[in-house]
């Protein structure tokens, strides 16, 4: 609705994806030509479909327009209508990826309004940036250790420094491990773990950090019977199925190494990255009697008290459908060519193995290997709905 609305009609058109669309991966073509939404698609599109000659074959001299643009809500359900989309065009439109005619809306995620201006923020790294920015204005920071308080220059400089070490955290994360175990887990010259081997059995992981190759070389041969030939992987065929990934975390270790020692420069010790039992640091928002002090018990929770403050006085709002901004919205922020963000869709001959393994494991027939796929890449999911 508002997508039609707000479109400039000189040299845009809109065409809304209403019913079930189809899985192409595991449907016949008979079965993909009976679905109404393709059938509209194809038609819209002008090209035709397959590799094959005469009349309905693919022409890309057809085409047109010169951006098809995927446009979908930013929850579960629109994820699953692009990826489905998607499905389609590589598998019968495969040419309009290869030259790049495919792109996908890249809509704001979230508007912020604070003393009557409203903009409109793109991801979650922006958003942090622009909260923190506002906290820092608002706040002193105090290490209790030696009572010295950080200059608001320091304090930028530290969080510069949490911003990036949070971005490790989140790898880290993602793949299964706990960062603050990971810090904990380094050597006595302050060397971090150079592995880390995720064991899954059944429904159960188990996490564990290595400093050296020779050591999980060790561990492989303890527990022979998780680890394949090359594969890293061996199936039981009786009881649950006993897995274990690793994951090389050298250049992890040497980022988060440098963060750690620039922020023990600055008297922020490693040691005090995990929570302790007395307080560490003060932070302070405001002024004289109506000043409020939070004690910190951590150096990550210097990051969340900071972005904490920045939030106060800020309406916040995230989108998760199209239809929650009106068509003048959806047309500055979305659709509007000066100021868009698009994202195109590349096929190449780099990327079209990794593209043929994800597709047939996504939305193929196997089940298997897509049950893997939602295991091993769970802790990757952001802005989940439930």
């Amino acid at each position: 609705g508002s997508a039609k609305q707000g479109r400039d009609r000189k040299f845009q058109a809109i065409l809304p994806i209403r019913g079930k669309l189809i899985n192409v991966e595991k449907a016949r073509l008979d079965k993909v030509l009976q679905n109404n939404e393709i059938r509209t698609m194809i038609t819209a599109i002008g090209t035709g479909i397959g590799d094959g000659e005469g009349e309905g074959a693919f022409n890309l001299e057809k085409l047109r327009y010169h951006k098809i643009i995927i446009m979908t809500d930013a929850d579960v359900d629109g994820s699953h209508i692009r990826t489905l989309l998607l499905t389609f065009f590589y598998r019968q439109m495969p040419q309009l990826v290869k030259q790049g005619f495919v792109y996908i809306a890249q809509p704001p995620l979230y508007s912020i309004t604070r003393k009557k201006k409203t903009d409109y923020i793109d991801d979650d790294v922006q958003l942090n940036r622009i909260l923190l920015q506002n906290g820092v204005e608002e706040v002193k920071l105090k290490n209790l250790s030696d009572g010295r308080e950080f200059t608001p220059k320091q304090l930028e400089e530290i969080l510069t420094l949490l911003e990036s070490l949070d971005k490790h955290a989140t790898y880290i994360k993602r793949l299964g491990g706990d960062f603050a175990e990971y810090v904990e887990k380094r050597a006595k010259d302050g060397t971090l773990p150079q592995f880390m081997v995720k064991v899954r059995d059944g429904n159960d992981e188990t996490v564990h950090y290595f400093l050296s190759n020779e050591e999980v070389d060790k561990f492989k041969a303890a527990n022979n019977d998780l680890f394949g030939n090359d594969t890293e992987i061996e199936r039981k065929k009786d009881g649950p199925t006993r897995r274990a990934k690793v994951s090389d975390l050298h250049l992890e270790s040497k980022a988060t190494g440098d963060l750690l020692g620039k922020l023990a420069k600055k008297g922020l010790a490693v040691d005090h990255y995990t929570a302790q039992d007395k307080p560490l640091f003060e932070l302070t928002e405001g002024e004289g009697e109506r000043a409020t002090v939070t004690p910190l018990f951590s150096i990550p929770e210097i990051l969340n008290g900071v972005k904490a403050v920045g939030k106060k006085g800020i309406q916040m709002y995230r989108f998760k459908g199209l239809g929650e901004m009106d068509a003048k919205e959806l047309f500055e922020t979305t659709m509007n060519p000066a100021k868009r963000r698009l994202l195109r869709v590349d096929l190449n001959e780099h990327n079209y193995i990794e593209a043929e393994e994800m597709f047939v494991t996504l939305m193929g027939e196997n089940v298997e290997p897509r049950r893997d796929f939602i295991f091993d890449n769970a802790l990757n999911v952001r802005n989940l709905d439930v």
